[in-house]
């Protein structure tokens, strides 16, 4: 590890990704006149990459992170960035409606009171307003029967809500072309196959065509596929996530105008969700130990997405998990069918923090992985510390998502499967599933 080098002024560098990580690095290296770098990204699609986690219609922005202050700094330092970008954009990208942040009991548990503690601490108690069960029914009368089942501590952070995650990327994608950044994409021509080396020194990559592509430095941004294409030491594997749409009635839009993005008890439940969009679209989704789809020969769980398998919906289990947290949490929605459903992978790190660094076992190799589902809202912002990582600079990003081997606790490779067999639990639905039972 210490042996690694900084790519020197000129260098070519070559990115495998182009979701948030990819496109953000490329964006900072780039925009560095002073280097005079040539970026390559390399994808198997166009970009915004159908099946990438970073391709939705909402993702969460906010800088309640507990314990980890260097992420509620980060997301901090990102907020001007999106406001900044919402001035380039006709249309705004970043919403900022808050965060309503939830306990599932009387009062705040740890989780909560540490957000709290490093966003004062930062000099932002303004942005703080804790509530009690009265109020929030007082505010938001359609989250009375959460209250009465006991989620009934909160707070609301004025500042944070969410992006539109894939016109994000499109805004950074274009801000990369305009600083010079090439792309090859395609199924052929931009598919990562593997590495090339000489020795432990990594020159370049193949890609599925057969074309050897040379580069002083490569890195690799590829998501929830990175622990299928690179031996990732057990430190990551890809995860399947529950996210599910409603379009609700005219009524129910008005009677929810005022909900933010929320947390329901999400340090221990997971559950989140999204005010309702122009388009009309409510998102809820699950934050969990997710799911697995091991490949096989190896077992390395690999995404298994509706750009392949476009049949796909969300397992029974993950609906039947939904109706029941959302009918103590939200019940209008049980008059409301699931409009839509996916699996969204995410790349989990044991200890759900960034791995960004050199890889051990090779010479000239970036990783940045680990996104573990809550790296969108850094998108203005995560490139330039990947950057200064690929630069060897030593700071506490550097520091802290360092390579690391960690023991993962019990059960984290103990999650259900994905499966097909019709009597089992975790098999794709049909739409008669996502139908409501109340209609």
């Amino acid at each position: 590890m210490s042996s690694y080098q900084a790519p020197k002024a000129g260098s070519k560098i070559i990115i495998v990704g182009g979701g948030c990580f990819g496109l953000s690095t490329a964006l900072s290296l780039a925009t560095d006149k002073s280097k005079n770098y040539t970026v390559v990204v390399y994808d198997r699609e166009e970009i915004p990459v159908r099946d990438a986690a970073s391709n939705d219609i909402s993702k969460v922005v906010r800088m309640d992170y507990g314990d980890s202050r260097l992420c509620m700094e980060l997301a901090i330092d990102s907020i001007d960035v999106w406001n900044q970008w919402n001035k380039e954009t006709q249309v705004p990208i970043y919403h900022n409606t808050g965060m309503l942040i939830f306990s599932g009991a009387s009062q705040l548990c740890e989780n909560e009171l540490h957000s709290l503690k490093h966003i004062r601490n930062a000099g932002h108690a303004d942005w703080i307003e804790e509530l009690h069960g009265d109020q929030i029914t007082e505010r938001y009368p359609y989250l009375e029967t959460a209250v009465n089942n006991g989620i009934s501590a909160a707070y609301y952070n004025k500042i944070g809500g969410w992006c539109n995650s894939s016109e994000a990327i499109k805004h950074v994608y274009k801000k990369c072309k305009d600083n010079g950044v090439q792309f090859i994409l395609g199924k052929e021509t931009g598919n990562f196959e593997t590495l090339v080396c000489k020795g432990k020194s990594v020159t370049g990559i193949k890609t599925r065509d057969g074309t050897t592509h040379h580069a002083d430095r490569v890195i690799m941004t590829a998501g929830s596929w990175t622990p299928s294409l690179l031996d990732m030491k057990k430190q990551v594997i890809a995860t399947g996530q529950i996210v599910v749409h409603f379009r609700p009635s005219e009524k129910i839009k008005q009677t929810l105008k005022n909900l933010p993005v929320w947390f329901g008890d999400f340090s221990r439940a997971g559950f989140y969700g999204f005010p309702i969009n122009d388009d009309g679209v409510m998102k809820v989704a699950l934050h969990s130990t997710g799911y697995l789809n091991p490949r096989q020969g190896d077992g390395v769980s690999v995404p298994r997405t509706q750009s392949t398998n476009d049949q796909d919906t969300i397992p029974l289990r993950a609906v039947q998990e939904f109706r029941e947290y959302l009918q103590l949490f939200l019940p209008i929605t049980e008059e409301l069918d699931i409009t839509y459903s996916r699996v969204c992978w995410y790349a989990d790190s044991v200890d759900g923090q960034f791995i960004v660094a050199p890889h051990p076992d090779y010479d000239n190799l970036i990783v940045a992985t680990g996104d573990s589902g809550h790296a969108m809202k850094f998108l203005p912002m995560i490139g330039t510390r990947i950057a200064q990582i690929v630069e060897n600079i030593d700071n506490e990003y550097s520091r802290a998502w360092a390579w690391r081997t960690v023991q993962p606790r019990a059960g984290f490779y103990d999650r259900p499967i994905l499966g097909d067999e019709p009597n089992s639990p975790t098999r794709m639905v049909t739409s008669a599933h996502l139908r409501s039972s109340k209609l």
